[in-house]
């Protein structure tokens, strides 16, 4: 009790000491937010219905995950490999395989030639059987050495998940070509005697998750089949899901929701860099003492969301540049679109900026003739990630509209001239779940061209066509989101293009202005 007091005053006088000004040391972290589940040891003929329905849980929550794959024990039982095949034709939400080793072995205890021939013989019978060539390395054990890196490098691995203590922060999430993304936080382990394999609550692992997004800026998860199957003492477990700890997953996962962490891949990791968390240097000894079991779990949760509250740390969307709209429906329409009822007899064959809009694009967007995210039948001159909102800044007259300057919350950036639109080729994040596409400004609606109040503040969409429909996204947008017949709720935001990740919303990118014939 005497040393839980003494560590209460401590951090009471530190934060008067911050509050005051009076510390000024913080760690500036690069941040994307979110958190990557990730589950090991998948493999042929062991718990293979534990396997397929914690799988199936996260596909139920709409929650993303990353499974490692043991090479030399898959492609023979076809429940399970039938299972993750037909799973990855989905891409919401979505699974992604990685290499966990050939034989589940300490790679640290081979040769580098032999590590990087596991690794790729690994990487060769997941491509064999499941046609995908995977560019994740999840260490067995979590054990590597400096030849390990080195294999994964000939192996044109791109993304390593160890974890903390083999392999030492800082990790870059940005400017580098291969990523360290360590697990941070776990489901289970072995007890202290390592005599039984025990699950931890979902608050603990919640705390972990948290101290991980304030240290590191992201947060991987760690389960493993035996986390989610009954047990019985001496390693003995029941191919049966143990739904109190499938209970337990899904409050972990509505709590990170909660906070506006996003649930990612572990290669999308990367792709979601955003923002700068800063955190005073002496939450270290807070971190250090919860991995000692000095403090709780809920002593830590209590600290990090105080430091939150008070402006201390600053973690999820809060550092956002423009505001986010939420709950808004989403329709979708496509440049060539002729007039009917679905429509209200609104073509698509110019928009409000471009009259020959058709011939710019190089063709029809037709949704139901498709490669991949493109047309099939040309390739698109303008990018195919593209959006509709309701606010135009020209009058039909091709005026600028009276108080456009004012509400475009990028008007001073520049002298705009009378003819270039302050709107057009703009980006927006459209978020679906855990599910996040990039898209330009390339036409106003749905049905509404004056909605400054929406569009640039913080009121609902003034149409009332389509269910109060808010957002029109083009056929790319909505394949990439799994939009169900192009209705569904989404979120989104205007970003700039330097927060705009990679993406195929990348490969070709508008530049265009307006354009009128001559009349």
């Amino acid at each position: 009790m005497c040393e839980t007091l003494i560590r209460l005053k401590i951090a009471l006088v530190l934060l008067v000491l911050i509050s005051l000004g009076a510390i000024h040391e913080v760690y500036a972290v690069q941040s994307c937010q979110c958190v990557a589940f990730r589950m090991d040891d998948i493999q042929d003929y062991w718990l293979d219905d534990v396997q397929i329905g914690t799988i199936s849980e996260f596909q139920y929550k709409d929650a993303n995950l990353t499974v490692g794959i043991i090479g030399n024990y898959f492609g023979h039982d076809q429940k399970i490999v039938g299972f993750i095949s037909n799973s990855l034709k989905s891409d919401s939400p979505k699974l992604v395989v990685a290499n966990h080793g050939w034989n589940h072995e300490h790679f640290d205890t081979f040769s580098r030639d032999e590590q990087s021939a596991l690794i790729h013989n690994t990487n060769q019978k997941i491509l064999d059987t499941l046609g995908i060539l995977p560019n994740i390395f999840i260490a067995p054990y979590n054990a590597i050495n400096n030849d390990t890196l080195i294999s994964l490098f000939n192996n044109n691995m791109v993304y390593l998940s160890s974890n903390e203590t083999q392999d030492k922060p800082p990790y870059k999430l940005s400017d580098t070509s291969f990523f360290r993304l360590p697990e941070t936080a776990k489901i289970g382990d072995l007890n202290k005697k390592g005599t039984e394999w025990v699950e931890l609550d979902n608050n603990q692992t919640y705390a972990a998750v948290l101290a991980s997004m304030v240290k590191y800026g992201f947060a991987v998860v760690l389960l493993h089949p035996q986390d989610y199957a009954n047990k019985h003492p001496g390693f003995v477990y029941d191919n049966v899901l143990n739904q109190t700890q499938i209970h337990e997953l899904d409050l972990l996962i509505d709590k990170i929701r909660n906070d506006g962490f996003k649930l990612v891949s572990l290669d999308d990791i990367p792709k979601n860099v955003h923002y700068d968390t800063k955190y005073p240097k002496w939450l270290d000894k807070d971190f250090e003492w919860l991995t000692q079991e000095k403090i709780t779990d809920t002593e830590m949760i209590n600290t990090i969301k105080y430091l939150q509250n008070n402006g201390i740390i600053a973690t999820g969307l809060v550092d956002a540049k423009y505001p986010l709209h939420e709950n808004i429906r989403a329709t979708y329409f496509w440049i060539g679109e002729s007039a009917d009822s679905d429509n209200q007899y609104i073509s698509n064959l110019s928009s409000a900026w471009d009259e020959d809009w058709i011939h710019h694009y190089g063709g029809v967007d037709d949704p139901k003739n498709r490669n991949n995210y493109m047309p099939s039948k040309f390739t698109p001159k303008e990018n195919p990630f593209y959006f509709a909102l309701p606010y135009n800044d020209f009058n039909d007259d091709g005026t600028r509209r009276a108080g456009a300057s004012s509400v475009v919350y990028w008007a001073g950036e520049k002298q705009w001239n009378d003819s270039e639109s302050m709107l057009k080729n703009r980006w927006i994040e459209i978020t679906k779940g855990d599910t996040t596409a990039y898209a330009q400004w390339e036409d106003t609606g749905p049905f509404v061209y004056d909605d400054s109040a929406y569009v640039f503040g913080d009121a609902q969409p003034s149409n009332d066509v389509n269910h109060n429909a808010g957002l029109d996204v083009s056929p790319a947008v909505k394949d990439y989101l799994s939009l169900l017949h192009g209705k569904n709720i989404v979120s989104w935001r205007f970003v700039d293009f330097n927060d705009v990740p990679d993406g195929p919303w990348k490969d070709i990118i508008t530049t265009s202005q307006v354009f009128h014939f001559e009349h």
